[in-house]
């Protein structure tokens, strides 16, 4: 072999072990950041990249070399020595080039490549001429023996076993995983939980839309069972989805514009760790079911605490894994600078992430490394699809269109789309027409269709996989929206009315649940957690069910009764909670215009919490202003009454019973979570367990019996639910009562259970 082979030959050996290792390290510095569940094989599928790229810059080093150490043999010590060090100055330089500027801080101040360039090729070389200059002293023994063909030959070895090796390691659980405390039966249904993010049911045929937006779903319907009278707990996002994780109202819980993360309150004492809400992820997980979460939605992220109890979350709002490695990141930045640039000419050609969730899901059941099929799973999905802004993917774009209007109509162009249009329609800063409705409506449908053909695909997989008979399918959407039936709000803030509250709910598991059964009576997504665990029971054929501290706090109740056909209705009431939303609207542009006056911001009448208590004809609004609203809903349909909130004379009676009932509705709520589950039951029982009393888990081992306080199940009498009589009894009357339900539920026995040994 000739010098110039020789020398190309030990560039490509120095520069591809140099990035090699460089992409091992990379690899487990985030996976020792990522929260989420880490595949060790994902950095793997970039390996042969960084070596290529470093095989090319150990070339060019080759190249350098040869031009100012001309007639010096490639195998010398001087040379292996110069071409390591100038390998390693080279691949650094590079590495430092990339993240300059691809970080936010070069952006932020404007540099360009060339300036970034003038500053690292300069300090390189500097670098480069002061190893040189050690490895004739200090420096000489160690880098003859690193920069030796035979150590980066050794290197790249070693790295490929590595890579080879860490696909047949498992993949990492997500932090905040649960280990099982049970082997769940044979017999257990899986259970797939989708969360169709802000969909209303009247615009879904199943529900008689007119438009054909979901015959997918449709058929769906017509084999579960579909709930007319579903209500969400919250008209958005984050606290509709905390309820329906943990079981518990947004009052309980307490996330929304004023929290933002799900209070976990941990209680780090000697490596025990106890969590103040239960997750159904949690829960199912204890149950020894492998739990997984798929969504590209920020607030459903481990920053709000959500992903509690997922063994696995794929959280396609930030970047993932393998994303994160640097390779990953320069190709996405040069396909965003040379690819194909969006434009509005045509509608927009991508979705909102549904695909990529979709694709996820089907990936995972068909036989993902991280699928353990020995054991039943808990899947969550969330397609936010149907979310503003509405644009809808090119093929669907004029489905709903009405006659005359054309594609160029409704692009971003020609009608507004953005989040401070729709501040601006609120304000009445900008005029919102009929005209301008109806395109928008259009647009929604054609999403919802869209969303409905993911959904088509989802259902096909699990009819060809063998899981459609034994899976536990539960359809829901968290939250409505509004069109301009109120004023001009368009969105999902600042009110509780029907249209963002009333949520479509269709369930379907053959062996338990009839085809086509309609659920007349009320039901509230809080009622999921409560009621998927009584169909996992009965599916199990349990004697008794597994009540703990945790089930029995929920504030849900099953609705398994009403799921069968003639079955008493599960409660007589549902209510929501919509907190401050002053985190909110301090976000919007015009908020700033009136730091100095808050009062004169033209919003500022809605700075206050909305509690409702609606049933099924009525509707009670509480302001923490201290105004309420009664509405009829026969009469009012579209509740204007709870915008004027005032009370009509003649309903002042019914109002005071409704707000009365509310209140202490939400009190024995947050009183039963307290005694039960709360910050002082947790830290004492571990404290109690640590002196070798009765630990938290023993209690929970035990077996309590009977209903939760105020679970809603004494639908058949109107405006009554345990522990709660009508209100014409007295006080007196009605502290007794509380206090035998209390003790006729065995709750006298979990309090002293949990509290006798502290």
């Amino acid at each position: 072999m000739n010098n110039s082979l020789k020398q190309t030959a030990f560039g490509c050996i120095a520069g591809g072990s140099l990035a090699a290792w460089y992409c091992l390290f990379e690899a487990i510095c985030i996976y020792n950041a990522f929260p989420y569940q880490a595949d060790p094989a994902a950095w793997t599928k970039l390996l042969l990249g960084y070596v290529g790229v470093g095989m090319l810059i150990g070339v060019a080093c080759v190249l350098f070399l040869m031009v100012i150490r001309r007639k010096r043999p490639a195998e010398s010590a001087d040379f292996l020595i110069c071409l390591g060090v100038m390998s390693f100055c080279a691949v650094a330089a590079v590495i430092s080039l990339m993240e300059a500027h691809l970080s936010l801080l070069a952006h932020q101040f404007g540099w360009s490549l060339a300036v970034t360039v003038g500053i690292l090729v300069p300090a390189g070389l500097l670098l480069y001429a002061l190893l040189v200059i050690l490895s004739r002293s200090i420096l000489q023994r160690p880098l003859e023996f690193l920069c030796q063909p035979k150590r980066g030959i050794a290197s790249l070895v070693f790295v490929s076993l590595l890579a080879a090796g860490s696909w047949m390691m498992p993949v990492r659980s997500a932090e905040l995983a649960v280990e099982a405390r049970m082997t769940a039966p044979s017999n257990s249904p899986n259970v797939l939980f989708v969360v169709l993010d802000t969909v209303r049911p009247d615009h879904l045929g199943a529900y008689g839309y007119e438009r054909d937006t979901s015959p997918r779903l449709d058929a769906f319907g017509e084999q579960g069972v579909v709930f007319e009278n579903a209500f969400s707990t919250a008209p958005w996002t984050l606290p509709s989805h905390a309820s329906m994780f943990t079981g518990v109202h947004a009052t309980t819980h307490t996330i929304g514009w004023e929290n933002h993360v799900l209070p976990d309150s941990r209680s780090h004492i000697e490596g025990l760790v106890t969590y103040d809400y239960h997750t159904l992820a949690e829960e199912l997980s204890y149950r020894g079911y492998q739990t997984v979460g798929i969504a590209k939605k920020p607030w459903l992220s481990y920053d709000h605490g959500l992903t509690q109890g997922f063994e696995q979350f794929h959280d396609y709002s930030i970047p993932t894994l393998s994303e994160r490695l640097l390779g990953s990141r320069v190709m996405k930045r040069a396909q965003e600078k040379f690819g194909k640039k969006p434009s509005y000419t045509f509608p927009n050609s991508e979705d909102k992430g549904g695909a990529l969730v979709v694709d996820t899901a089907i990936d995972w059941l068909d036989g993902s490394r991280e699928r353990d099929s020995s054991r039943p799973f808990f899947m969550f999905m969330n397609l936010n699809e149907a979310h503003d802004p509405y644009l809808p993917p090119e093929d669907v774009w004029e489905r709903f269109l009405p006659e005359g209007v054309s594609v160029a109509d409704t692009v971003p162009d020609a009608l507004p789309s953005t989040q401070p249009d729709m501040h601006q329609f609120v304000l009445g800063d900008l005029p919102l027409t009929d005209d301008m409705i109806v395109k928008y409506k259009a647009l929604y449908d054609a999403e919802i269709y869209y969303q409905d053909q993911l959904l088509g695909r989802l259902f096909d997989s699990l009819e060809e996989m063998g899981l459609e008979d034994n899976t536990l399918v539960i359809i829901v959407a968290d939250h409505g929206e509004e069109f301009a039936e109120i004023g001009t709000r368009i969105g999902h803030q600042l009110s509780n009315v029907d249209t963002l509250l009333h949520v479509p709910l269709i369930m379907r598991y053959p062996p338990s649940l009839p085809a086509g059964h309609r659920v007349q009576s009320l039901a509230s997504t809080v009622d999921l957690f409560p009621t998927i665990l009584e169909i996992i029971e009965d599916a199990q054929q349990l004697e008794e069910p597994w009540n703990t501290p945790e089930r029995l706090s929920l504030e849900g109740v099953s609705q398994m009764e009403a799921l069968q056909p003639g079955g008493a209705p599960a409660r007589d009431m549902i209510m929501a909670h919509y907190g401050n939303p002053t985190g909110y609207l301090s976000g919007w542009e015009q908020w700033a215009d009136h730091l100095r006056d808050p009062l004169g911001f033209p919003l500022a009448h809605t700075l206050r919490t909305i509690d409702v208590l609606r049933t099924v004809d009525e509707k009670f609004y509480s302001y923490s202003d201290g105004s309420r609203a009664f509405v009829e809903l026969a009469k009012d349909p579209t509740e204007q009454g709870s915008e004027t909130r005032t009370v009509a004379p003649g309903l002042q009676a019914r109002a005071t019973l409704f707000e009365r009932r509310l209140q202490q509705q939400l009190g024995s709520y947050l009183s039963l979570h307290e005694m039960l589950v709360g910050h002082m039951v947790a830290s004492r029982g571990v404290k109690t367990a640590q002196r070798g009393g009765a630990s938290s888990q023993d209690v929970e081992q035990t077996g309590y019996v009977g209903e939760s306080s105020g679970d809603g199940t004494e639908a058949e009498s109107a405006l009554v639910l345990p522990p709660f009589l009508a209100f014409k009894e007295s006080e007196s009357a009605h502290l007794l009562r509380i206090f035998h339900l209390y003790k006729s539920s065995h709750f006298v026995k979990v309090y002293s259970a949990l509290f006798s040994a502290a």
